[in-house]
């Protein structure tokens, strides 16, 4: 074992204990595994323990009283080994197994509760490649290497034992060859540790960009972008080819290698029994005997210098996964808890930007809305409305100011049940693979009844569409909700919000897919749905918001206008400039479509 660990330098050794760590809860079956290996492990110098006597009973005509027994022991022998092999390898996957199952569930449970930021700053393609990949990487070095060093080590232990017991004078070969070992170890490690890193990084590329493909894969066709993307995809999967070949010549030489050196030292002991004192001291048997546990010791020495491959590919890919387990997570528990909201909101010096370095995203927002009411944020695009909701809901921190529901700032109240006071329906929202039931009833607290689930589909104008789809409220939505057309979409997203019916209401953009028949349906259901409910209704089409109680207007992140629809367009400003410009594109399209 010590020959494994010999190039694992102290943050890579500590990263492997902590590994090592998640079998503690299945150390039954991992006890019972290791002693079926150190049966295993004995079955080898017992094996080389028979050849003597049968040798000296043979040619030498010793009295050996059992050696007639000898072939039923050896049938013995493998049976025992045959089934303790049996059992230390399947002990050691099921246990391997269950620590993969827990380190995964431990990480999408991390990747669950990570704030928002984290997510802007890694691929969406590397953080699923270590879920998926690294992890199983972690599996062999745990699995297969656990196996090896155990077993291997206590075959070498006791194939080591035998040869002392019958001449320790021969045992001086490793004098010189178990140096040579260790150096060769040491260098190949360092590559194996170097390279396997590498094919985590270009693992990750792979993932991403292939997500990538399947995703955009409408805009990759209508915009001939096939050779592009598949070129990109061409250079990262060439880079993760080239490197795990790199590692598959690492893995091959040092198998040839160590039995080179192995070799080495056997025909300096071949050559030592050879010499004449030796051979008047040594019997057939004996050297036969000794010469047999050498030979077997070449297998368990290979795959002990070969078990440091998995071992440190399992090492470079378990750090970035301790790295994300080890990162802060949202805290959704500890702060005040809070059963149902009044609806009051306010904004007081609000700043944000994304960075230290980056500019301000919204700056100085100052604003009121009192439960119950409905208030519109229109301005260009890019000014930062959805930035606002993002706030509310602490998707991302403010950089400075407070923000505070029913007077108090947002961070005092418990960060889930804030959260639950809140039901967004964004523009660019997904659907859940599944169906459209468990689409609809995604985030709700309690069971919904059928009548309930009709209800809402009613509200949202989309249930006459699925009493006519085939399977109704079991149809498929498909990946991210593909199978259904952009207004159904964002009608599923509107019947959730309200099923879920939380005292606040954040629309942004939420019926920007719909024709305008389906949007005056949903707009009646949005408002019988937002009585009593206090509602943020982010807009870019103004027809849509003029019943709102006020209108908040921003640009380059700032409020600069505020009043109600008729109050706006008195004043000429930006909403006015912006409610012309519409008029005059629906204008153009009438023209246009007559």
């Amino acid at each position: 074992m010590k020959i494994a660990f010999f190039n694992l330098d102290r943050n890579a050794r500590s990263t492997y204990f902590r590994l090592l760590r998640y079998i503690r809860p299945y150390w039954g079956m991992f006890a019972a595994s290791a002693f079926a290996m150190l049966v295993y492990a004995l079955s080898q110098p017992a094996f080389a323990a028979l050849i003597r006597p049968l040798l000296n009973g043979s040619f030498e005509h010793e009295h050996v009283p059992y050696l007639d027994w000898i072939p039923l022991i050896i049938v013995g022998i493998f049976l025992i080994r045959g089934l303790a092999g049996f059992w230390a390898t399947y002990g050691m996957a099921w246990v391997g197994r269950r620590v993969i199952q827990k380190i995964r569930s431990e990480m999408f449970e991390r990747l669950a509760q990570w704030p928002a930021e984290r997510y802007d700053q890694l691929p969406g393609g590397m953080l699923v490649s270590a879920l998926t990949y690294n992890i199983e990487q972690v599996a062999e070095g745990i699995t297969y290497a656990l196996t090896v060093l155990i077993r291997d080590s206590l075959t070498v232990v006791g194939l080591l034992g035998w040869m002392l017991y019958l001449a320790p004078g021969l045992c001086l070969f490793l004098v010189v060859v178990a140096p040579l070992i260790l150096l060769l170890v040491r260098n190949l490690s360092l590559r194996f540790r170097r390279v396997s890193s590498r094919i985590q990084e270009t693992m990750g590329e792979v993932t991403r960009i292939a997500e990538e493909a399947v995703a955009g894969q409408a805009v990759i066709k209508s915009y001939n972008g096939a050779d592009w993307i598949r070129g990109r995809f061409e250079q990262v999967n060439t880079h993760n080819r080239d490197w795990n070949l790199k590692l598959a010549l690492n893995m091959a030489a040092s198998g040839p290698l160590i039995q080179f050196v192995a070799g080495f030292g056997i025909a300096l002991v071949v050559y030592a029994a050879l010499l004449a004192p030796l051979l008047h001291v040594v019997s057939v048997g004996t050297f036969i005997s000794f010469l047999s546990a050498l030979l077997l010791l070449l297998a368990p020495l290979k795959h002990l210098t070969n078990v440091n491959a998995p071992i440190q590919r399992g090492v470079a890919a378990v750090m970035p996964v301790f790295e994300i387990l080890d990162s802060p997570a949202e805290d959704l528990k500890s702060g005040i808890p809070l059963k149902l909201a009044k609806g009051a909101i306010e904004m007081e010096q609000v700043t944000f930007s994304y960075g230290p370095t980056q500019p301000p995203v919204l700056e100085g927002i100052n604003f009121r809305i009192r439960p119950g009411e409905m208030i519109a944020v229109v301005g260009r695009s890019g000014s930062g409305k959805t930035t606002l909701t993002e706030l509310l809901v602490r998707l991302y921190e403010a950089t400075s100011g407070v923000i505070r529901l029913d007077g108090r700032d947002i961070r005092e109240w418990r960060l889930a049940d804030l959260r639950r006071q809140i039901t967004l329906v964004s523009q660019d929202g997904i659907l859940f693979y599944g169906s459209l039931a468990d689409n609809i009833c995604y985030g709700c607290a309690s069971p919904v009844s059928p009548s309930e689930l009709e209800e809402a589909a009613a509200e949202a104008s989309l249930l006459e569409e699925i009493r006519k789809m085939p399977e109704g409220f079991r149809t498929s939505v498909g990946e991210r909700g593909l199978l259904l057309s952009g207004g159904q979409r964002q009608r599923v997203m509107i019947a959730r919000a309200l099923l879920r019916r939380a005292p606040i209401l954040i629309l942004d953009e939420a019926t920007s897919a719909l024709d305008a028949m389906a949007e005056q349906n949903v707009q009646m259901a949005i408002r019988k749905a937002s009585e009593g409910r206090t509602t943020l209704v982010i807009a870019h089409r103004l027809s849509t918001i003029q019943r709102a109680d006020r209108i908040l207007v921003l640009d380059s992140g700032r409020i600069v206008d505020e009043g109600t629809h008729a109050e706006l367009l008195s004043r000429s400003g930006l909403y006015a400039l912006l409610h012309r410009s519409q008029a005059e594109n629906r204008r153009d399209s009438g023209s246009s479509g007559r």
